[in-house]
């Protein structure tokens, strides 16, 4: 359509040329047949019978302004002549190239412009973005690197890493792929998460269906049975928000999952806002190393490792270069829930629990101690209330060992902190009564500890294997039936095969031991499929 076009407009370009030729013509035949009827006018009065008092001045006179008629009229021819020259060579321009668009019309069928639109507007979206990503990597990049290499490419099945609050709010991709500028705004957002689908068998019962929990291991177990599920419980959605000033970014991230109250209802997991290093809001516990989680398909990870999302409030400052201090006040709960005949444990927290955070980024990995003290407190059998300090401490980090093969541990030990660890977690015994003939409560001793080592066989191909280990002690007066003991061991092969593609299977076995000596044990079978909805960047 658009040669058609062209071709017209040459069309019309050279008969305009023809028109104006014509009356050029046409003018310039008028001009000149006059001129023999301005001679004749003149003549009578050069050449016919003059007066007789005509004189030879005047006749000279005549003669000279005749002279300078046909010089004018000898300029006028010249001037008009290169006029209709330029013409000339301007209408056979036109025409050559009406000629070429002609041929090149006859040669090449017309092809429709859509597809072409298109490309054109796939181009220009794709430079927006690069425009976009650059300007927000202008404006958030920190001008020196906190984190260490091994942080920010340490990989999870999980994804936990890329929501914890980070010191300045240092990306661990600072290329920060996925983000676009909101309309109108100086707000960068990037929308991610995953969909996720598990499906777990059970060669013997395993307590909870969607979790790998030593601790819900029934004790006796049930008569031999096999149990199958497929869940999409563990699917996350999140939102990232940055609002580069002067002074640093702010950042307000917000995820939920499927493991609400019921089947698949939505339950928060993440709503926080950092600015100047002052976060409010739920996310990982201060206590908790998020950057020291194994690369595993279970949900909820080693029983050993802390891990609680809590309330709270914190700041963080930068104490050395790549070393940081944290302290918080975070949401408490005394999780007591001891029984006797006559009585019913009633917890309540008296104070918020308060935790203090050390972290060292170095070139192969990082190094975490966190501390926490807390009050746990509940009425007790003699109708008094009783309170018990609790105290903890936390050594977790990552170390990666050659090429990407990396090692995450931790180790914790403290006294009333079951709440903070997977297994313990919700068991009620954060503190329990010491003896029937002298109620008071005590804080019960824990340790926790795991190993995790990831390697990997190929690019898109690596395993984990993991052990974990749990242990209470026990007070005189809870039953026999109580938690003591949680081993958990697992191992898997995890795949990428295109995009944002990520499956694996994984075999997991545990077992538990209870305060009077009873043992349970379970393996379970897991295939999990994870699609991320935003792939940030090509798979290896």
């Amino acid at each position: 359509m658009r040669n058609a076009a062209e071709i017209g407009h040459g069309v019309a370009v050279v008969r305009g040329a023809r028109q104006f030729m014509d009356h050029f013509i046409a003018t310039k035949k008028l001009v000149f047949s006059s001129i023999p009827l301005l001679l004749l006018a003149v003549s009578p009065a050069v050449y016919g019978q003059a007066p007789p008092a005509a004189s030879a001045v005047q006749i000279q006179a005549l003669q000279k302004r005749l002279d300078a008629l046909q010089s004018q009229m000898a300029d006028v021819q010249s001037e008009h002549q290169k006029t209709m020259d330029a013409l000339q060579s301007q209408m056979a321009d036109v025409q050559s190239e009406l000629l070429k668009l002609s041929a090149g019309s006859s040669r090449q069928p017309q092809q429709p412009q859509q597809p072409q639109q298109a490309t054109n507007l796939n181009s220009a979206i794709v430079a927006e973005q690069q425009d976009s990503q650059a300007k927000a990597e202008a404006e958030l990049t920190p001008k020196k690197k906190e984190l260490s290499p091994v942080t920010e490419t340490y990989q999870t099945y999980s994804q936990d890493p890329e929501a914890a609050a980070r010191i300045n709010n240092q990306p661990l991709d600072p290329r920060f792929p996925g983000y676009f500028r909101l309309p109108g705004t100086e707000t960068l957002l990037r929308i991610g998460g995953y969909a996720k689908t598990d499906f777990i068998y059970d060669l013997k019962p395993a307590g909870n269906a969607d979790s790998f929990i030593p601790a819900t291991i029934p004790i006796p177990a049930p008569a031999a049975f096999n149990n199958s599920t497929i869940s999409v419980r563990p699917t996350r959605m999140n939102a990232d928000f940055l609002v580069p000033t002067k002074s640093g970014s702010y950042r307000f991230f917000v995820e939920v999952d499927l493991f609400g109250t019921n089947a698949t209802t939505p339950r928060l997991r993440h709503a926080y806002g950092q600015a100047k290093n002052f976060l409010v809001g739920q996310t990982f516990s201060n206590f908790m190393d998020p950057d020291a989680g194994p690369d595993q398909l279970d949900f909820q990870g080693p029983n050993a490792q802390v891990s609680i999302r809590s309330p709270q409030f914190r700041y963080s400052l930068l104490v050395a270069n790549k070393t940081t201090f944290s302290l918080s006040a975070e949401k408490p709960t005394s999780d007591v829930a001891f029984t006797t005949p006559q009585f019913t444990a009633q917890p309540n927290s008296p104070a918020p629990d308060g935790t203090l955070k050390l972290r060292r980024e170095m070139d192969r990995g990082h190094v975490q101690l966190s501390v926490v003290l807390r009050s746990v407190a509940a009425y007790l059998p003699d109708g008094l209330h009783g309170a018990v300090f609790g105290w903890g401490f936390n050594l977790a980090g990552a170390e990666r060992l050659w090429g990407k093969d990396t090692v995450v541990y931790q180790a914790a030990y403290g006294n009333g902190i079951e709440r903070y660890i997977n297994d313990t977690s919700g068991l009620g015994i954060d503190a329990g009564v010491s003896s029937l003939e002298n109620p008071h409560l005590q804080a019960l001793p824990v340790v926790a500890t795991y190993g995790a080592l990831q390697h990997f066989w190929l690019p898109q191909l690596r395993s984990s294997i993991i052990y974990s280990f749990v242990q209470v002690q026990n007070t005189e007066a809870e039953p026999g039936s109580t938690y003591h003991q949680g081993n958990y061991t697992a191992g898997n092969l995890i795949w990428n095969p295109f995009g944002s593609l990520t499956v694996g299977g994984e075999f997991l076995y545990g077992w538990r031991d209870n305060k009077d000596g009873t043992t349970g044990n379970a393996p379970r079978i897991q295939f999990s499929a994870k699609y991320n909805f935003v792939r940030t960047k090509p798979a290896e």
